[in-house]
């Protein structure tokens, strides 16, 4: 191969591996980047971007704190273009609850754009068959539970894994969160500015640090506007449309009802919306509302659900592209992402103010 005297850096050191490759003189690991920018007087940057275009395409790959090594084609696991998605078996209604489909969908676009094809699992199947599908993928993301930490550990021993939702308990695996913590603050905030003091919460499964955050989000905002967090404004919820009913009920029973109701997710605000309004009570005016994922069905019913935006597309998008790294041996610069969570002004709260005229 003829080199022209304006060929750019990268190329020059891309053919000098590739020929050290040809003559044997490199036939396992190669030497680390900052030798090679060294040894041939290139930058640092020039030999990585080398070095990567030869991982992406197949000439080299990667080992994650070990090192770059020569790819052999008879040993080398065939790339499929197939990705996975797991989710935990004992989800309520599955890959059919609203903020699931959500995320799948969102997953599925992001993988078709990059020539991916996508394809959903969970763990009712045995360890053996569990094993035989991960066989037939490149990688897969996980919405991540602590109680599925040992079947995340087995897919990570097979192929590469990237968790949203909750991060692993082993932190050398990637994730791609929300920060919950702060968008319950800004929730709280938000309710208090409309003069809302007895602020409810219902929580979700306090089993994963999303429950937990939400929650903890809550009472953190209560104590940042001065108010002393009441155990008897907290219900304990499940995430179901049924246990936001059960919530808006054990509310109702309460000598003094509360007057903003946050839930920890939006399918819990509507089934309170369905109870309160069926025990004649006015969504926003007598009692304000406040979900969280934003669901397509919270901007459709009447009134419209104020509630914290996950971030659905953000975070198809970045745990892709972190998979898609892994998959071709890059190294991640960034293992754990955090995403901003925004509130969604509609028309489930009023001003305490106008609620009190009204009275």
């Amino acid at each position: 191969m003829t080199l022209e005297i304006n060929t750019p850096k990268y190329i020059l050191v891309e053919e000098h591996i590739r020929q050290a490759i040809k003559q044997k003189k490199v036939v396992d690991k190669l030497p680390g980047e900052r030798n090679l920018a060294r040894e041939l007087g290139f930058s640092y940057m020039t030999i990585r971007k080398a070095i990567d275009n030869l991982v992406n395409e197949g000439v080299l790959y990667k080992i994650p704190t070990k090192g770059t090594y020569v790819a052999d084609p008879k040993t080398l696991k065939p790339k499929t273009k197939t990705i996975g998605y797991f989710l935990d078996s004992s989800i309520k209604a599955g890959l059919s609850s609203p903020y699931y489909s959500l995320i799948f969908d969102a997953l599925e676009k992001e993988a078709t754009r990059h020539g991916y094809s996508l394809v959903y699992f969970s763990d009712q199947d045995d360890g053996t068959k569990l094993t035989s599908v991960l066989k037939k993928l490149d990688g897969v993301i996980v919405s991540c539970f602590r109680r599925i930490e040992p079947v995340i550990q087995t897919i990570k021993d097979i192929v590469p894994v990237v968790v949203i939702d909750n991060s692993a308990a082993d932190k050398t695996i990637p994730s791609v969160i929300i920060d919950n913590f702060s968008a319950q603050i800004q929730a709280v905030e938000c309710l208090c500015n409309l003069g809302h003091q007895r602020i409810g919460f219902m929580t979700g499964l306090e089993d994963s640090d999303v429950g937990r955050d939400r929650y903890e989000g809550y009472k953190s905002g209560l104590s940042k506007k001065g108010i002393e967090a009441d155990e008897a404004l907290v219900f304990r919820g499940d995430y179901s449309f049924q246990s936001g009913i059960d919530g808006a009920d054990y509310f109702l029973k309460l000598d003094n009802l509360p007057t903003a109701i946050m839930c920890a997710n939006d399918s819990m605000a509507l089934g309170a919306i369905n109870k309160l309004h069926g025990a004649g009570l006015n969504v926003p005016m007598d009692v304000s509302i406040i979900g969280f994922d934003d669901i397509v069905i919270a901007n459709q019913i009447i009134p419209p659900l104020t509630t914290i935006s996950a971030p659905i597309n953000e975070i198809a998008a970045c745990s892709f592209n972190m998979l898609e790294s892994l998959i071709v041996g890059k190294t991640l610069e960034n293992r754990h992402v955090a995403l901003f969570a925004g509130l969604v002004i509609r028309e489930t709260c009023a001003r305490l103010e106008d609620k009190m005229a009204i009275v």
